[in-house]
């Protein structure tokens, strides 16, 4: 990629995160303020940093729930498994794609719960590790394969690094997604956004800028009388 476009690459990727289903907004907000939260608390306390149960427990503690200890008991539930979940979040990281981007935050799901058990940077490592082996595994086996694109499906080494970056990045984004949006919505009302010009087959509105001019009918032609 040119280094000219890498901007406009990573400002069309931004817009294609914020672009998203109503329902998958909010669950995209809640994953990033977890995530977040969670991020935050292993630079904040490096020896004592919460985990990601801890961090809804604690939640669930300051808005007064009943049942605080099932944070617990889910911890060391999961604390019994292997790191299955770190693989499975680096593989869900390798799925995104920027009309699928469910998986990048199914991964950082299954990171956090992964981290129960591995902490915090085993888990992250593990993930990023496994989404960059799978990526490269399919890297060389486009090298290998028949570049000729005809009637069936193959692997093409550029597509197949471009279809990995946009997943790192789509995937990257999603613990900064809740303050991005916050930011995009405060923002909106006070964009100039450009007019719509209207398309040639739609009908022109009136007394605007882009109404279009009718065109001249030609003058009709009269036969000449019989006598």
């Amino acid at each position: 990629m040119h280094v000219q476009a890498q901007p406009r690459e990573l400002l069309r990727l931004y817009r294609a995160a914020l672009d998203r289903p109503r329902w998958q907004q909010v669950l995209a907000f809640a994953v990033s303020l977890w995530t977040l939260a969670w991020i935050i608390g292993q630079f904040v306390t490096p020896e004592e940093g919460p985990t990601a149960l801890d961090v809804l427990g604690r939640l669930a503690a300051r808005l007064g729930l009943t049942g605080g200890e099932w944070a617990e008991r889910i911890t060391e539930t999961w604390q019994r498994s292997g790191g299955g979940f770190a693989l499975l979040g680096g593989l869900l990281w390798a799925a995104t794609t920027e009309r699928g981007q469910l998986p990048a935050l199914l991964g950082w799901i299954a990171v956090m719960l992964g981290a129960e058990r591995l902490g915090y940077q085993p888990a992250v490592l593990l993930a990023v590790g496994t989404m960059v082996g799978f990526v490269l595994v399919l890297w060389l086996a486009a090298l290998t394969s028949d570049r000729f694109v005809d009637r069936r499906t193959t692997l093409l080494p550029r597509d197949v690094l471009r279809a990995g970056v946009t997943a790192a990045a789509l995937s990257a984004v999603v613990p900064l997604y809740a303050p991005a949006l916050f930011l995009a919505r405060l923002g909106n009302p006070y964009l100039t956004k450009t007019p719509k010009i209207l398309s040639a087959d739609r009908a022109p509105a009136r007394g605007g800028w882009s109404r279009i001019p009718e065109q001249a009918k030609p003058a009709e032609v009269r036969e000449p009388e019989q006598s």
